[in-house]
């Protein structure tokens, strides 16, 4: 579990790394302001069975509310703590809580409010029961990929660390907010699939700079490229979870927010390079874009797999699939992955600072490791 913690402390120290000149006085405390730029480049960790992303509101509140007393192994056990309610409870709210609500803002919230209830020394249930009972955000948000989202995130960690200051301070919670029906959380489809691992060793990193449900098909295209985009007469594209395309499909992006939400143009720039790491350039030339209006998605059934078939003009075809994106499992993410993506996001050396995380002791102080003008936009 330290292992698994320590690596999604790294990846989320990345990502709040990569946001250099944000205006977060708009996000509340530290808790808040470090959710917003955790997520601003939309690289923060991923939990496929959950639909999740713990380690941007976990990893925030608990920074929020560390202060200068609190130990890394402590930091460690609370951010594990944190990351299964999230997941626990998302999965238990099941798809039709989706539908409606936005998983990580919901759940994200209770997780929140139990990491900093479990750094904090206050009453875990009572944190717990007043953070389901505030918890909210519409998936709408989602769908129209609004700046919304990141209200999400800053409002799920604040009011997360809020929770637990009011636990602490002997405020008694709601203990029917979630099993007395009259909430976000009032129709649960289950209890959770058994887990053999921690949910935050199940949790996974996007290693490609383009949006989480366009991640295993560039694994695909990568696989067959480089391809010549004007050899490509049809490129054919399966991808799952089925909500891909509702999401995240745009035959024609105008700019490179618009070329991160398209699967078409992520699975186009990787053919055509053989790289993932051309994505990072972001709207690719004016042939990738012209490949894009050639490429057809359908949806699979379930899953998170995807699989490229590339028809030639000279009648030749070849094809790819994979079962699910790299860095999650059963392909987890390497720690030279981890280390590059570090290194896209905040132009700096990760390795250091990853060799630096390993090798600290539990007994030492929660320090984040961030570049000092993020250090100063984070706590403001």
């Amino acid at each position: 579990m330290r292992a698994a913690a320590v690596r999604t402390l790294f990846d989320f120290c990345g990502c709040v790394a990569a946001a250099t000149g944000t205006d977060a006085d708009w996000a509340g405390g530290a808790a808040g302001r470090l959710a917003l730029l955790a997520h601003l480049h939309d690289q923060d960790d991923f939990h496929l069975g959950s639909l999740t992303h713990p380690g941007g509101v976990v990893w925030s509140a608990i920074a929020g509310c560390a202060g200068r007393t609190a130990t890394l192994g402590e930091s460690i056990e609370a951010a594990a703590f944190g990351y299964e309610l999230t997941v626990r409870l998302a999965e238990a709210a099941g798809p039709g809580h989706r539908r409606l609500w936005h998983a990580t803002a919901t759940a994200g919230t209770v997780g929140a409010a139990g990491a900093a209830a479990r750094l904090l020394g206050a009453d875990p249930v009572d944190a717990v029961a007043h953070a389901a009972s505030v918890a909210g955000g519409s998936a709408q948000a989602m769908v129209d990929r609004a700046g919304t989202r990141l209200v999400h995130r800053s409002h799920a960690a604040e009011s997360g660390v809020r929770c637990a200051r009011a636990a602490l301070a002997g405020l008694r919670g709601s203990r029917g907010v979630i099993s007395g029906g009259r909430g976000a959380f009032a129709e649960l489809a289950g209890v959770g699939a058994e887990r053999e691992a921690s949910a935050i060793a199940e949790t996974g990193f996007r290693l490609h700079a383009a949006n989480g449900f366009a991640q295993a098909a560039v694994d695909a295209a990568s696989m067959l490229g480089p391809v010549a985009p004007r050899d490509a007469e049809r490129v054919r594209v399966t991808v799952s979870p089925a909500a891909a395309l509702a999401a995240a499909s745009n035959p024609s992006p105008a700019d490179d927010e618009e070329a991160w939400w398209s699967i078409e143009h992520a699975v186009a720039a990787a053919l055509a390079s053989g790289d993932p790491a051309a994505l990072a350039a972001g709207l690719g030339d004016g042939d990738v874009r012209a490949l894009c209006a050639r490429v057809e998605l359908e949806a699979a059934e379930a899953g998170w797999g995807a699989s490229v078939l590339v028809e030639l003009e000279d009648g030749a075809s070849t094809s790819a699939s994979v079962d699910g994106p790299r860095g999650h499992e059963p392909r987890p993410a390497s720690d030279e992955e981890l280390v590059r993506k570090w290194n896209r996001l905040a132009g700096a050396d990760g390795a250091s600072v990853l060799e630096r995380l390993r090798a600290a002791r539990d007994g030492e102080p929660f320090v984040l490791v961030l570049p000092p003008a993020v250090a100063a936009a984070a706590t403001g």
